[in-house]
């Protein structure tokens, strides 16, 4: 079985000429390099008072709600949001899976209005079968490779209607197909091929 395999599971609901991904870029957000108690041993928080209180921009406290709400779901996965211009070939995270999400995904995740109830359950149920069947790839993929075969990147991509295409990236190969099934023979048969 490959050694390091990390998926990505692509919400964004793009057209079907998407191309593939490859590679993964870790990128965790930093903080402070002081731990809370020692600022407010420094007193920085007594000095300067209320203005030394962070507030958080409407789009960062709605990106924490998502971020949360999929983290305490499932918690292999990071969560990023992406533009429609984005190079989704440089967004990964350090845990096993990646959920990117839309803009307009995270704000339907992030609302409590009532009108908006449906379509965030649709949109939840599509997460869990891309979770579901990222799991079940990973699987695979890894009974159909070795050692010393590199997967740099898999994964899935959901269109609005929660139809799914699949992807790999193996050795330098690109491999994408509309069933896993169909992808991982293709995995196989070239592997079949290189080795005679």
């Amino acid at each position: 079985m490959a050694s390091n395999i990390n998926g990505n599971i692509n919400q964004l609901f793009r057209g079907a000429n998407n191309e593939p991904r490859t590679g993964t870029v870790s990128s965790k957000p930093r903080g402070p390099s002081k731990s809370d108690s020692q600022i407010k041993k420094s007193g920085a928080i007594d000095k300067f008072g209320e203005s030394a209180k962070v507030s958080l921009s409407p789009e960062a406290e709605m990106y924490g709600k998502v971020v949360d709400l999929l983290q305490n779901k499932y918690e292999n996965a990071d969560v990023f949001v992406a533009g429609p211009n984005d190079d989704l070939s440089q967004i990964g995270g350090d845990l096993e899976y990646s959920i990117i999400l839309s803009e307009d995904e995270m704000k339907l995740l992030a609302s409590d209005d009532p009108k908006d109830k449906e379509a965030k359950n649709k949109l939840m149920g599509q997460i869990d079968d891309a979770m579901t069947a990222i799991k079940d790839m990973s699987e695979k993929i890894g009974e159909n490779t070795g050692e010393d075969d590199e997967v740099s990147n898999f994964g899935i991509k959901m269109d609005k209607n929660g139809k799914m295409s699949f992807f790999a990236d193996i050795n330098g190969k690109s491999f994408a197909d509309g069933t896993m099934d169909s992808l991982i023979k293709s995995i196989a048969s070239d592997k079949t091929a290189n080795a005679q």
